[in-house]
């Protein structure tokens, strides 16, 4: 350096110019000794990572949703990779942040291409009797034109959810190609070794039925399913919000009212267009529904006849003749009728309760049915009397003898 030479020249030492420039005495003589500028230093060649040739491995499989640490380190071994857990875990780290920054952008679809569904907790519905039953909103959003429809349940199971999703397709005109879901139980049954979706069988017949293809929302990828999660919270802050009603139904001839005359007729705030103006263009991408009936399915439960004569299902307590009583029956919903079956015969109908911890009975089910004593089986009662001592009866003259120096011990 320039400085260096010029301090030389000014008559300081080396130790002295070392100490005003910070640098080391060996530096300096380098500097002083050589016509370059500042020292020359080899570059060296970066130390190639075991993991490089399986960058582009790796990379696909984050593309198709994988993301786990231990499958993709499982998949690496049989491939040969000898690195560790802790040089993936490493590499993965940026990748998942990257994949964070990108999930802000708009993630937009073709007219009919997919549609996006979750589920929204909205509070609660207090029946008559003083039960209050948690209310969950199904929301389902056309990706293109924005469109929504949503159906309000007592609970998120799957008959709630299959009749929901026909519901939303009669709304809409028709069925998407693909519809994506988050990790929901009733959809997904988890990922089998190499990180592929397990659905639940029963919704995979269900697409097949319907013609569509499920989809699961992406690990670090939230924007995957972000218009439906708007749509949830659009229904709160713009429909629930101090809404009264008498009835569920009630509640739910309301939320029809709303989608008709207000969620589908404004101008999308991200899209900025009049959701009829691009609904009309989608509809007609949508496949058609045709002259399908529901999808039929009917979940039965298998429940075992208590000693009353009555099956528990869905917190709630219905009859059965009491002839069944300790056999296994099945217990099935279909619309809001309760059937119960024994060998394949439906034994005893019901209509649904709707609150919970209710019974509902048929007298005839019950009638002649043979009651056994009540109350704890008594032991067998036992009565023991002491005997009285038994004492030996001896003659006057022993103890004469005694009183004259004998025993009670000789033999009289």
């Amino acid at each position: 350096m320039e400085e260096i030479r010029q301090l030389r020249r000014d008559g300081l030492s080396i130790s002295e110019i070392a100490r005003l420039t910070g640098r080391n005495r060996r530096t300096v003589r380098k500097y002083l000794s050589s016509s370059m500028t500042r020292p020359q230093y080899r570059q060296q060649k970066p130390r190639e990572s075991k993991l490089s040739p399986y960058v582009a491995y790796l990379d696909a499989r984050l593309k198709q949703g994988v993301w786990n640490a231990t499958v993709l380190l499982r998949e690496l071994r049989e491939q040969g990779y000898t690195g560790g857990y802790t040089i993936l875990k490493d590499w993965l780290s940026p990748q998942r942040e990257a994949a964070k920054t990108v999930a802000t952008r708009r993630f937009e679809t073709a007219p009919g291409q997919q549609a996006q569904v979750d589920w929204g907790s909205v509070g609660f519905i207090e029946l008559p009797d003083g039960t209050r039953l948690d209310l969950s909103a199904f929301v389902m959003t056309l990706g293109y034109s924005r469109a929504m429809h949503a159906e309000l349940c007592v609970d998120e199971q799957l008959p709630a959810l299959l009749r929901a999703h026909e519901a939303a397709f009669q709304a809409f005109g028709g069925v998407p190609a693909e519809i994506v879901y988050d990790n929901m139980r009733t959809v997904l049954q988890g990922y089998d070794h190499r990180g592929e979706p397990r659905w639940n069988p029963v919704l995979r017949d269900f697409a097949a039925y319907w013609g569509f293809r499920p989809w699961v929302c992406q690990p670090y990828r939230p924007q995957t399913k972000g218009k439906v999660e708007r749509g949830i919270g659009y229904l709160k802050g713009n429909f629930l919000c101090g809404r009264e009603a008498t009835s569920l139904e009630d509640l739910q001839a309301q939320l029809r009212a709303w989608l008709g005359q207000v969620a589908n007729r404004r101008v999308h705030g991200t899209t900025h267009r009049w959701i009829p103006e691009a609904w009309e263009e989608e509809k007609p991408k949508l496949q058609p529904l045709g002259t399908r009936c529901p999808y039929p399915y009917v979940p039965e439960v298998t429940r075992k006849v208590a000693t009353d004569a009555f099956v528990d299902y869905g917190t709630n307590r219905y009859s059965v003749p009491w002839q069944h009583v300790g056999h296994e029956v099945q217990v099935r919903q279909a619309d809001e009728r309760i059937e119960i079956l024994h060998g394949g015969a439906v034994i005893a109908q019901h209509c649904a309760l709707a609150g919970r911890y209710q019974v509902q009975a048929v007298p005839a089910h019950h009638q002649g049915m043979p009651y056994g004593p009540s109350g704890r089986r008594k032991g067998t009662s036992v009565l023991v009397v002491p005997a009285a001592p038994q004492v030996e009866t001896r003659s006057l003259a022993v103890y004469d003898a005694v009183a004259e120096g004998g025993s009670l011990d000789a033999d009289y």
